[in-house]
């Protein structure tokens, strides 16, 4: 059975809905929580999907978006450039729920205001982790590490290939694993991010 936008919501599936983006907004604020870090998959060259753990940067509840951050000379950006559906991933060992998300990707490129205000926010460790080579390049040697003690230019560089990966949801599919009676159920969003459909379906 499906239920219409507007029409009386099953408690139980409007809880579970409340209750996994909760879940992924806890993650923000706390690095031991379970989703806080993702899976996120793109389709790759020759339609391969590629799929990479993130760490998700902030969660936009009411609107159903996830934020991730990258380097723009990563094969994910590129891949995103030409393709924005996407795929994210994860999974709680406490409470045996995954969540599976399918949306699309909206790019915020470097020197732009929501990538600015996210740079700002960074430590000086993460803003070190963007001032290497680009991602997937060969390396003569084993690197360096660099931390919190990294020079101004070092940042500087890093910033330049700063880039923000907003992911809009246009579906979750929550299942929970157990031995026996696996639950499974799905939740569409429409355009403006609002819950439009939503029902139980076979595990």
């Amino acid at each position: 059975m499906t239920f219409q936008a507007g029409a009386h919501l099953p408690d139980n599936l409007k809880t579970i809905e409340r209750d996994a983006w909760k879940a992924l907004e806890s993650a923000t604020l706390d690095r031991d929580q379970p989703y806080r870090y993702l899976t996120l998959a793109s389709l790759g060259r020759c339609d391969f999907p590629e799929a990479r753990t993130v760490v998700l940067r902030s969660v936009d509840r009411a609107g159903h978006r996830l934020e991730f951050h990258t380097d723009t000379r990563s094969p994910k950006w590129q891949e995103f450039h030409r393709n924005g559906n996407a795929t994210v991933l994860g999974y709680s060992n406490r409470t045996r729920v995954q969540l599976r998300l399918r949306g699309s990707i909206q790019l915020s490129h470097p020197g732009s205001d929501q990538t600015e205000m996210a740079w700002n926010q960074l430590s000086s460790h993460t803003r070190s982790t963007y001032a290497g080579g680009p991602p997937g390049d060969e390396l003569p040697t084993r690197p360096l590490v660099s931390g919190k003690n990294a020079e101004p230019e070092v940042h500087a560089t890093g910033k330049q290939c700063f880039g923000v990966l907003f992911f809009k949801a246009a579906s979750l599919d929550w299942c929970r694993l157990e031995r026996q009676n696996n639950l499974r159920a799905r939740f569409i969003y429409d355009d403006n991010g609002d819950l439009e459909l939503l029902n139980w379906i076979a595990p």
